[in-house]
């Protein structure tokens, strides 16, 4: 801890409960604060696309700044998006029953391909 530099530091998690003084034994602890602070930085006015590798295959994200806290387009790309389309290259000429074998082995989620 000791070769860890010094210095200022602007902590972007704010604490999302806030304790109650005089709290009874029957009242809740925390109080949940319903909205998180949004970050202190603008995003420039540039196009970015980002991979990310999660559990499942590539995760992409593709954002459009112009000069504001918000940016103007913010596109997430699942995984399961890419791992659907070769899923008919895949079932070619396979039996009916061997489809469901192979759409349960590369494990799509339709909820986030259906997007």
């Amino acid at each position: 801890v000791e070769k860890i530099p010094g210095g200022p530091y602007e902590n972007l998690e704010v604490r999302r409960f806030k304790k109650e003084k005089n709290s009874e034994w029957n009242d809740f602890e925390y109080k949940f604060l319903g909205k998180k602070p949004s970050p202190n930085f603008e995003l420039s006015r540039q196009e970015l696309y980002v991979r990310v590798e999660a559990p499942k295959g590539e995760l992409g994200i593709y954002l459009v700044g112009d000069d504001r806290l918000f940016p103007w387009r913010w596109k997430i790309r699942p995984p399961g998006f890419i791992n659907l389309q070769i899923l008919p290259q895949l079932v070619k000429k396979m039996n009916l029953a061997d489809i469901m074998t192979i759409l349960g082995s590369i494990d799509i989620i339709m909820g986030e391909v259906d997007r």
